[in-house]
């Protein structure tokens, strides 16, 4: 459940990132430059969860010397009690993991994080139900009881992917963790959201007969359900580094999609002990590479303004988004302020 472990780490995002000023972030051009510094500069990267294969092109990166290359020095920090939106937006780390889900719920109530690249380009969760239970699609859900993770947008995204699917009424939430996905397998509650680049992988290997509906054909927008964000403070004060910093990861993972299955060996290599199974990380390493790390040109890492106006539209519309004081925000945010695309990669339209 590795995938689903680095999502259920940003549970703390709706409720500990209410102490700092909100962020500011430019969404002007320019791509990432691949000169190395004259001298090595430290980054430091706030993980989401355990080590996984949303992480595989920083594993890459530094084991081939991409970053040295460029005068990087990596710290890789593990996840810990805080959200990585938490510890990036107060600066205790520069940059880190998290989602299109959380970080504009963590902007809005104040945390200073930027999104500087795209990890995943699409929406990567589909809503599952044993295959022969009696729900035959989303508006059959009205009244079931759903298990979740904590996340301030579940209980609004299943609900509307009921309603947009002509049903009435809303589900019972039921917070499980990662115990939501048991739970669903063994009668104890009706549904779940289930990543596709992992559980499903899973439930098939275990041989767990499922019925999957993807979030996005219910009209939910898609959104970039992995990003790397960077403190907005240490970007400006460091917008080299940052550059470079992109540039090499970037590379790392344009390996993880021409070579998945090298590129996943590397970040089992790398991590002794964390995966006890590794025929699901070659797996997962295959479906990202294929479906989720390359945008619509082929290319890795970048972000457009449409993706980021749209889904935290939805959030905004649905009143998941708050202030730091917790309460819905009653004018829509300036969008481009989650994301900025002077640091992105070398080919992505500008």
């Amino acid at each position: 459940m590795l995938q689903r472990r680095a999502r259920t780490r940003r549970i703390a995002v709706a409720c500990a990132v209410v102490a700092v000023p909100l962020a500011i972030a430019a969404c002007g051009g320019g791509g990432a430059t691949s000169t190395p510094a004259s001298s090595s500069a430290d980054v430091s990267l706030q993980l989401d969860w355990t080590p996984n294969t949303n992480h595989t092109g920083f594993y890459v990166a530094r084991e081939k010397g991409y970053y040295a290359a460029d005068g990087i020095n990596l710290k890789i920090l593990p996840y810990s009690d805080a959200s990585a939106d938490t510890l990036v937006g107060s600066g205790t780390a520069d940059c880190g993991i998290t989602s299109e889900d959380n970080l504009p719920v963590a902007s809005v109530a104040g945390t200073r994080e930027v999104s500087v690249m795209a990890i995943l380009q699409h929406q990567v969760n589909a809503l599952i139900v044993p295959a022969d239970s009696k729900y035959r699609s989303p508006k059959d859900l009205a009244g079931a009881t759903y298990g979740g993770f904590g996340l301030p947008f579940e209980g609004p995204l299943v609900n509307a992917m009921i309603k947009n699917d002509g049903g009435t009424g809303e589900v019972k939430v039921a917070t499980l963790n990662t115990g939501a996905y048991e739970a669903v397998y063994k009668g104890k509650v009706d549904t779940s959201l289930a990543f596709k680049t992992w559980e499903l992988l899973e439930a098939r290997e275990r041989g767990i007969a499922l019925r999957t509906f993807d979030v996005t054909d219910y009209g939910i927008p898609d959104d970039y359900n992995v990003v790397l964000a960077c403190n907005a403070d240490w970007l400006k004060a460091n917008p080299q580094t940052a550059k470079r910093f992109v540039a090499a990861t970037a590379k790392g993972f344009q390996d993880a999609i021409d070579d998945p299955r090298g590129s996943a060996k590397i970040l089992i290599d790398a991590n002794p002990g964390v995966f006890s199974n590794e025929k699901m990380v070659y797996a997962s390493a295959d479906l990202l590479a294929k479906d989720y790390y390359a945008d619509e040109n082929g290319v890795f890492g970048c972000q457009t303004a449409q993706r980021w106006t749209e889904y935290p539209k939805w959030l905004y519309e649905n009143g998941i988004l708050k202030d730091g004081s917790g309460k819905p925000l009653t004018r829509e945010p300036d969008y481009a302020t989650f994301y900025s695309n002077d640091y992105q990669p070398a080919g992505c339209a500008s």
